[in-house]
């Protein structure tokens, strides 16, 4: 039984792509003045594909650990996840640099596997690459853009950008100096690598290019949505239909969506309420920063669900 559809795929992969370009052309010419644009784009980013591609958690957990339809097994899996989110948002309220530090290695880690894992590397050169396209993700934005991003990073973390050394004082230099460490990172990986596809050389040669410019041109609250909801999010959720069709449990896209919507809709309630609050207020950067800061916390125990996917893959090392 074949896979059915990754973003490595033809159409999925050039739709990306062109929803990326155009996103490119537009974001260039309008500069930073998109003003509450971008954070609707962030919003509707997150709303369908962002939060749903974490939001059947519970069943992947089932098939990676054997757990049952008992109280006893949904109490460990429920448990255990609400006590990694609650520990992460009490960390958040004591130590809210530290806790910001934290979900930016998670999320380069997080990122770069996702964009990553089908190269089927050895453990560590994978890791050091999945780290090393997430300081590329993560990085290029705060280079390119550090006035934009500094107050929000003020309100997630109290941490000020523009007080690093190059960031104020040469950020197009960092910015290369980003690019250029990963451009050699996929060198150094590629003796190594077992890739899925036969143009995965030529197709990151490509994706460096356009996030390049992407991060670089565009307004990097736009330029992460798009990234998080086209590449990432759309991406693994195409990776668990493929999970549960190697399991021999089919699964389309309709009824991923059907099993996600309890637990898309409940942050996703939460979030208007957020929304309606701040924005009465004016407080667009402190919302921005509660959405982040949710992500954050969602985020950890969603890592380990995911770590666990990729490393049952990895001892398969399947073939496309």
């Amino acid at each position: 039984m074949s896979d059915p559809v990754s973003l490595r795929s033809p159409r999925i992969y050039g739709s990306v792509l062109v929803l990326t370009l155009l996103t490119i052309a537009v974001g260039a010419w309008s500069g930073t003045s998109l003003g509450t644009w971008a954070f609707v784009v962030l919003f509707v980013a997150v709303v369908l594909t962002g939060m749903p591609h974490g939001a059947i958690d519970h069943l992947v957990a089932a098939r990676l650990w054997g757990l049952d339809q008992t109280w006893g097994d949904q109490a460990k899996f429920y448990g255990g996840y609400l006590a990694a989110m609650a520990l992460y948002g009490g960390l958040w309220v004591v130590a809210p640099a530290w806790s910001l530090g934290l979900f930016l290695v998670m999320t380069m880690y997080h990122f770069g596997q996702a964009d990553l894992a089908y190269w089927h590397l050895p453990p560590l050169p994978a890791r050091l690459l999945y780290l090393s396209r997430g300081l590329f993700l993560i990085g290029g934005p705060v280079a390119a853009f550090p006035g934009v991003v500094d107050p929000i990073f003020e309100a997630i973390g109290g941490v000020h950008l523009l007080d690093w050394p190059l960031v104020a004082t040469a950020p197009d230099a960092l910015f290369a100096g980003l690019v250029a460490q990963h451009v050699v990172s996929l060198g150094l990986a590629m003796p190594w690598a077992t890739p899925e596809v036969d143009w995965a050389t030529g197709r990151e040669a490509l994706n460096v290019v356009v996030l390049t410019a992407l991060f670089g041109l565009v307004h990097p609250l736009v330029a992460f949505s798009v990234y998080f909801g086209a590449w990432h999010a759309l991406g693994h959720i195409l990776e668990m239909l493929r999970f549960f069709r190697r399991r021999g449990e089919a699964m389309s896209m309709g009824q991923f969506y059907r099993e996600a919507f309890l637990f898309t809709v409940l942050p996703f309630v939460g979030l208007v309420g957020l929304y309606a609050a701040t924005q009465s207020f004016g407080l667009e950067n402190q919302m921005i920063a509660l959405l982040f800061i949710l992500i954050a916390i969602m985020t950890l125990p969603h890592m380990v669900v995911v770590e666990k996917m990729y490393r049952e893959r990895e001892s398969v090392r399947p073939t496309s």
